[in-house]
């Protein structure tokens, strides 16, 4: 019992000599608790920001991914139903595309122009007195891939659409002009009329001014130009552009209108004559 009560009092002397121990103690638990803390805490962060943020963007990305993929199949499932309807459409645009581009020849050079102002001579009274041509233009152009892969019977290079314009200043008159367009849409190039513009000469009748047209051609096609058939021209004539013609056709049209105009008026009279009887 002696030596309890001994050790009791040491432990008591102990305390009394050593107060601030316990408060020591608690000031040490709470700074190392708090360390844990903090430490733990900036493990959390780390974890979130380079694992989890990390797997949630690669999440994102995947499901994105899922999503254009399951559009993608949708799309590729529906060409899939529509396969034969589509080869059918194909077919027909081909065919279609084949047709128009026959229209065109394979150029249009200088000499079409000038064949063309021949045909008008030969058919129409019409004098030129100029024939100016432009520079050949490409209006459209396909590459030769693109013409290639959409595998076009009659296509067998890159695809140009050019556009050669050519003006005719020429006197005619209202009847031989009306042929003159006539001919212009029978022929068998392709041509576009970009103006027709004429002033009454009021001297002879006749139509003074210019028509002017645009010839078109398809360049890449297994087409070949061919050249027209100019027959040689033969000199001597003493009317080259045919004015004198054009001058004597403007005076006939208006001759035949006064005599039709008196033959009116000379019916009008017997029959007068006749109801008066």
């Amino acid at each position: 019992m002696k030596e309890k009560k001994i050790k009791e009092k040491k432990i008591k002397e102990k305390k009394i000599k050593d107060p601030n121990a316990k408060k020591l103690k608690n000031y040490l638990n709470q700074n190392t608790f708090l360390g844990i803390t903090l430490v733990g805490s900036l493990i959390l962060v780390m974890v979130y920001v380079f694992v989890f943020l990390d797997y949630q963007e690669k999440t994102e990305a995947l499901e994105d991914a899922n999503t254009n993929l399951k559009a993608e199949l949708s799309e590729l499932e529906e060409y899939y139903q529509n396969m034969e309807k589509y080869e059918t459409e194909i077919a027909d645009f081909k065919t279609a595309i084949s047709e128009t581009m026959a229209a065109y020849p394979a150029d249009a050079r200088e000499e079409d122009i000038i064949m063309l102002a021949v045909q008008m001579q030969e058919e129409n009274a019409i004098a030129y007195e100029s024939v100016s041509m432009e520079e050949s233009e490409i209006l459209y152009y396909i590459p030769k891939e693109e013409t290639l892969a959409a595998d076009i019977e009659g296509i067998i290079d890159e695809l140009a659409f050019v556009e050669k314009r050519g003006t005719y200043l020429n006197k005619t008159n209202y009847d031989n002009l009306k042929g003159c367009i006539a001919q212009i849409y029978d022929s068998a190039n392709r041509i576009g009329v970009k103006e027709i513009l004429y002033a009454k000469n009021e001297s002879d009748g006749t139509l003074d001014g210019n028509i002017t047209l645009s010839f078109y051609s398809a360049k890449g096609t297994d087409k070949e130009y061919v050249v027209p058939d100019i027959a040689q021209y033969i000199s001597g004539t003493d009317d080259l552009f045919r004015s004198d013609k054009v001058a004597a056709s403007s005076y006939e049209s208006e001759g035949e209108g006064e005599d039709l105009e008196a033959d009116g008026e000379e019916n009008a009279g017997e029959e007068n004559v006749e109801e008066a009887e």
